[in-house]
């Protein structure tokens, strides 16, 4: 970060480690579909966490470099920043939407064959033969990560693109809290109110068949967010921040 010029919006560095957690996450899903298995590699949802923490540390790193010029206090600032986080992601998303929908069934038949060999459970035939419009209106949507019975329920492994707009969608929010209570605190309060969300949920009997629903995985994001404010903070506050970055990373919720 020393060598960091502000007229550059770009930390090459994050490039490359997201470029590497692609990778992780690509070879980790063929590895489950061959029944290999590689320490670490096989893994893929470790790698997810990895672009969860990255895209937590991005948003403060880009909300700190704009707070001159887009002030947080005012609503325009927040619609200008989901229609940009929105163009960023729904235009490809919605691409590879129609293809998942359109290939479903040969999809699926693929994988019955993939599961036969590997003497593992079938999928369950919704996951790939829902074209149903409720199920495209949840997608297109992004609403599909808030319930169970549809946050996994296409061919795509996309629960982490509606995890990734949820954040997107209570980001302005959380930045509000964090500044007015304090980072530290502010950030132990959201992951509490997070962790009570979840804990509710297990007791209604709510269950997710992935971490798609937000209060799951915020403690990763947090992780993130505070090694940002870390970047401005003094030497025994940026420790402080670190620590209670890996704190929040350590949290057994979400997988």
């Amino acid at each position: 970060m020393a060598d960091y010029d502000p007229r550059n919006t770009r930390i090459d560095c994050l490039d490359g480690l997201r470029g590497l957690a692609s990778l992780w996450v690509m070879i980790g899903h063929a590895l489950l579909l061959t029944g290999w298995r590689l320490p670490v590699l096989s893994e893929p949802d470790l790698g997810v966490d990895l672009f969860i923490m990255l895209s937590g540390f991005l948003m403060v790193f880009h909300y700190q470099l704009r707070a001159g010029k887009e002030p947080w206090d005012l609503t325009s600032t927040w619609v200008s920043f989901w229609i940009r986080r929105f163009l960023r992601i729904a235009p490809l998303y919605y691409l590879l939407l129609a293809i998942a929908f359109i290939l479903g069934a040969w999809l699926f038949e693929s994988r019955m064959v993939i599961d036969a060999f590997l003497g593992r459970t079938p999928q369950s035939p919704q996951r790939y033969l829902d074209n149903g419009l409720t199920n495209g209106l949840m997608h297109v949507s992004f609403l599909f990560g808030l319930s169970p019975d549809y946050a996994y329920r296409t061919p795509l492994p996309d629960w982490s693109i509606g995890l990734e707009m949820q954040f997107y969608a209570a980001f302005p929010f959380i930045m509000l809290l964090l500044k007015k209570a304090g980072w530290l605190k502010g950030a132990l309060f959201t992951a509490i109110i997070a962790a009570g969300i979840v804990s509710a949920a297990n007791l209604l009997g709510i269950h997710f068949p992935m971490p798609a629903f937000l209060p799951l995985k915020m403690h990763i994001f947090l992780c993130g967010m505070l090694l940002a404010l870390g970047l401005h903070a003094d030497g025994p506050k940026a420790a402080l921040h670190g620590g209670a970055a890996m704190a929040l990373a350590l949290l057994p919720i979400g997988g």
